[in-house]
């Protein structure tokens, strides 16, 4: 018997693992996984986000915004590796051709954005002052210098490892089978038996909507976004790109637009992609949008790198609430991008839920 099981070892869910033990409450966390981390959390751009592209006064925006600093703090306390890489949003010469004013607009939008939400940012306005910043060809952009790049690896083992030091249990290999309630606690079963908790946590990611049928919540109406991402070939040291490059993507876009991404290894990828889950994008879209910064850049240089799956609310906002109170079910619904940037003030939240 715990007082609180976690579906779903994720980023997020490890991290409110650590939380919720770190304040006293016995924490077993179920993940059908071999390891923790293996889906959305592993497969996606490794940025630590400011919340500068979110619609401030969400809740994707004020936890993004709070968790990004949180984030900050603990890789530097605990030595994790992470690029202080900072942002740079830009209109890129081509955008002339392909609808400039389009752009401009975006770019404009996003200033906005930054100035309600008291975001430290840089307007760059000239092309020779944004080659400053990186070597690719724009009119103009916005840098955000707190934006960063960590290792996902280190920084969830990390958090596995000051939760089980608090007595969280982790048990991995355990698919859900049922979740049945049983005199004011729930019982979720697994082939190996079952587990007994008077709180229910479901962050269970892209399988959420489902958990939360099961355990008596309602169902969530989710979208499965695909995004692939291709590696650029000789990366920072061929290339010189140091800094993550953005497009100004409209308001309403899917994703924050493909982009170039160095990591803390020295690599540079080129994503991601938003296609249904079932459509692998084209190479030539890569290229495309690479070609847009760095017209240098050939086909030959980009190879392909993974995918991963992202979901999707039509409201577009994260859903972290208590849907059912007797016992407590709490559902995280729709923890997409930024939900890495704002996985340790996520923790905060639902252990705020939980106390």
């Amino acid at each position: 018997m715990r007082d609180i099981c976690i579906i779903g070892a994720g980023v997020v869910g490890c991290a409110i693992a650590r939380e919720l033990a770190q304040r006293g409450l016995s924490v077993t966390v179920i993940e059908k996984h071999e390891s923790a981390a293996k889906e959305t959390s592993a497969l996606n751009s490794r940025v630590i986000h400011s919340g500068f592209h979110e619609k401030p006064g969400t809740l994707k925006s004020k936890l993004a915004y709070e968790g990004s600093h949180r984030i900050g703090q603990y890789v530097e306390s605990r030595g994790i590796e992470f690029l202080k890489a900072g942002m740079l949003i830009a209109v890129p010469h081509g955008g002339i051709r392909e609808g400039l004013w389009r752009e401009a607009g975006a770019l404009w939008h996003l200033w906005r954005n930054g100035k309600r939400q008291n975001i430290p940012f840089r307007f760059i306005p000239t092309a020779s002052g944004v080659r400053r910043l990186a070597p690719v060809r724009a009119l103009a952009g916005i840098f955000i210098p707190s934006v960063s790049v960590i290792c996902v690896e280190d920084f969830v083992a990390a958090l596995i490892e000051d939760a089980k030091r608090s007595g969280a249990e982790f048990i991995f290999e355990r698919p859900v089978l049922a979740i049945s309630v049983e005199k004011a606690h729930y019982v979720i079963q697994t082939p190996r038996g079952g587990i007994k908790a008077d709180i229910l946590i479901n962050s269970a990611g892209l399988h959420a909507s489902e958990i939360s049928l099961m355990a008596g919540g309602p169902s969530y109406g989710l979208e499965f976004i695909r995004g692939d991402y291709y590696e650029l070939l000789g990366g920072t040291a061929r290339w010189g790109i140091r800094t993550l490059v953005y497009p100004a993507m409209p308001s309403g876009s899917l994703s924050k637009g493909i982009h170039f991404g160095p990591r803390t290894d020295g690599r540079v990828f080129i994503g991601p992609s938003a296609t249904p889950s079932s459509e692998e994008a084209p190479k030539e879209l890569f290229l495309q949008a690479a070609r847009r910064f760095v017209p240098e850049i050939r086909g030959q240089d980009l190879k392909w790198a993974y995918a991963g799956i992202r979901p999707k609310l039509g409201s577009k906002d994260f859903v972290v609430r208590l849907d059912r109170t007797e016992p407590p079910l709490i559902n995280l619904i729709g923890i997409d991008s930024p939900g890495l940037s704002a996985s340790m003030a996520i923790a905060n939240y639902v252990a705020d839920l939980c106390m």
